[in-house]
């Protein structure tokens, strides 16, 4: 099977995988739907620390589990529910839940999260569904993290790296923060969302990623001027007597992110004694 050139070079990694997901599927001479991480990538879901190259194919022929032709062939051992399968986009394919849920299974917890966040920011009702196939799947391969992820996620998370530092945030013991919080300036008007926001040391916490100074570029703005305005931005937010702890993605991975942790948690100390109402502040 084959795909005009510029087609395939303007897929990002994920459209790449679906492009491979569509021609796997198509070469099943049996009764197979996309599952798993090719499944949620159809529904646009966030993917982290997830292989691309591979994609997962359910199959509802009583066909064996097994790895052939770059495609993870998973059989069925539970009986699958009319309203677990569907057709999205003209393709065959696992529901949202179904996807969320062994995506979950399959990952590390941050995989899990990240996804689970995604697709709860797409429909905030789906909690419900992929909870019924958690008590359903309650002795599958990988359910006893999937289960941790489920009660992680939070479809007001914005971005993969908003949900992993809240996974490292809950592995580390700091306190579970409030998600994307208003803040106000001295005259009521709102200065700007805070990606976290611990009120008890009236911290605030941003996740700085490449995608979204991007994402908030203004027309005939250069990113310098985009990062002068998130400064100031800052400047206003931390006005009314507030700490804030910037993240990026190093600051949160395995190599680095126990001193984040160890940072994070003085910072938000050090808020509390500065800060927090009820304390005498000496301005200098």
């Amino acid at each position: 099977m084959y795909v005009p050139a510029e087609v395939y070079a303007a897929c990002d990694e994920s459209g790449k995988h679906l492009l491979h997901a569509r021609a796997a599927l198509s070469a099943q001479k049996g009764q197979a739907v996309l599952t798993g991480t090719s499944a949620a990538a159809l529904y646009g879901f966030a993917l982290y620390q997830q292989d691309l190259s591979i994609v997962d194919i359910l199959r509802l022929d009583a066909g064996t589990s097994r790895r052939a032709a770059l495609a993870n062939h998973h059989a069925v051992t539970r009986p699958v529910t009319d309203d677990e399968v569907v057709v999205h986009g003209g393709i065959a394919v696992v529901s949202r839940a179904r996807a969320v849920w062994e995506v979950a299974c399959r990952s590390s917890l941050e995989g899990g999260v990240v996804t689970a966040d995604s697709a709860l920011h797409h429909d905030p009702d789906l909690f419900d569904r992929i909870e019924d196939l958690a008590e359903r799947f309650a002795y599958f391969p990988g359910s006893r993290v999937a289960r941790s992820a489920l009660r992680l996620a939070d479809g007001r998370s914005e971005s993969p790296g908003e949900s992993v530092s809240r996974v490292q945030f809950h592995k580390y013991g700091i306190p579970k923060p409030e998600l994307q919080y208003p803040v106000h300036g001295v005259r009521g008007e709102l200065v700007g969302i805070s990606d976290f926001y611990w009120e008890d040391s009236r911290h605030l916490g941003e996740f700085d990623g490449k995608i979204k100074y991007l994402k908030y570029l203004r027309p005939n703005e250069t990113p310098s001027d985009c990062v002068y305005r998130e400064k100031r931005r800052e400047d206003a937010m931390r006005a009314d007597l507030r700490g804030m702890t910037r993240f990026v993605w190093s600051m949160v991975m395995p190599h680095e992110v126990s001193r984040t942790m160890r940072d994070l948690a003085q910072s938000l100390e050090q808020s509390r004694r500065l800060y927090v109402r009820g304390r005498v502040i000496i301005a200098s």
